[in-house]
């Protein structure tokens, strides 16, 4: 059996002069809100096999900051598997029964914390968004951010070239199935994949088919206001601290910065983006006559759509 401990710097604590194996759980880059965190899962599964018979942390908030599970953790698992809690700030130990009954409160007041914390991060969101500030840490495939200033980004000249020829497909009349089929025929990498292959990292996995464009990302590319050089923010949120379930926000509700970023020159010149009436809806098997006279009509109809063909 061993001692799991939960907290970086050892402190002293009288621990009974018997050997004990003392396992250290890093909690470093996640949230102590978060109970699916990595070393936490492991934790779990050698208690559940038996492995572990007390856990040491160096106080409350360390373990967990959602104070019904840290509850049902400390209150009822731990003590129906035998396995002793020890917090060492509050002075808590479950098996001499020391400290638990401030235990409940301890964990309000964190899980308080939490969404104080949360509450300011929004508002300070919400204040660089007011100023015109990207809020946004993700850049789009075809631009590059600047070393030492994330608001501003320069073209990734490599990708910014895909992206003009998918907007040259599409106004030649292709959609986002036929442009993504070409596309893999002619071993363009994925963005994905490109990222990978300029040491960028991503939350997506590498494909097993790095060529493999798919008709929704060539459709998003199309969409993308901010190939028309604006900051896009607001675009989604989360329900709350304790979940952070995304939620996609109406394009109604996007805060749009013109001008905001180095102008990415594609097919099309427009001061509403494609979003609207993307150009990619119209009859692929258009003539180029027939989609010159479409864009004609979305003139008529305000969209203020402005073609203009590359030389």
């Amino acid at each position: 059996m061993c001692a799991y401990s939960v907290f970086n710097t050892f402190p002293v604590y009288p621990l009974s002069a018997k050997p004990l194996i003392l396992l250290a759980f890093c909690r470093y880059r996640y949230h102590t809100s978060l109970f699916n965190r990595p070393g936490f899962q492991e934790m779990e599964s050698l208690i559940g096999g038996g492995k572990v018979s007390t856990v040491i942390v160096k106080d409350l908030s360390r373990f967990g900051r959602e104070h019904l599970l840290c509850g049902h953790y400390t209150e009822i698992v731990y003590p129906t598997l035998g396995v002793n809690f020890i917090a060492i700030q509050e002075n808590v130990d479950t098996t001499e029964g020391v400290g638990t009954e401030m235990m409940p409160f301890h964990n309000i007041f964190n899980e308080w914390y939490a969404a104080q914390t949360s509450k300011k991060i929004r508002a300070v969101n919400e204040m660089k968004a007011s100023k015109g500030m990207r809020i946004s840490s993700t850049v789009p495939y075809g631009y590059k951010k600047i070393e030492g200033n994330k608001e501003q980004w320069y073209i990734d000249e490599p990708a910014a070239e895909i992206v003009r020829k998918i907007f040259n497909l599409c106004i030649s009349g292709k959609g986002p199935s036929q442009i993504a089929r070409q596309l893999e025929a002619e071993k363009v990498l994925t963005p994905t994949a490109y990222f990978n292959s300029v040491g960028k990292k991503t939350s997506n996995p590498i494909p097993l088919n790095i060529y493999g464009w798919s008709s929704k990302s060539v459709a998003h590319i199309l969409e993308n206001r901010q190939y028309t050089g604006c900051t896009v923010n607001g675009k989604s949120t989360t329900v709350s601290y304790k979940v952070h379930k995304k939620i996609e926000k109406c394009q109604d509700d996007y805060q749009i910065i013109p001008n905001s970023q180095e102008f990415m020159r594609i097919i099309l010149s427009v001061s509403y983006p494609m979003s609207v009436i993307p150009v990619w809806q119209m009859n692929t098997k258009l003539s180029k006559s027939d989609l010159y006279q479409r864009l004609r009509k979305m003139k008529k109809l305000s969209l203020n759509f402005k073609s203009k063909l590359l030389i």
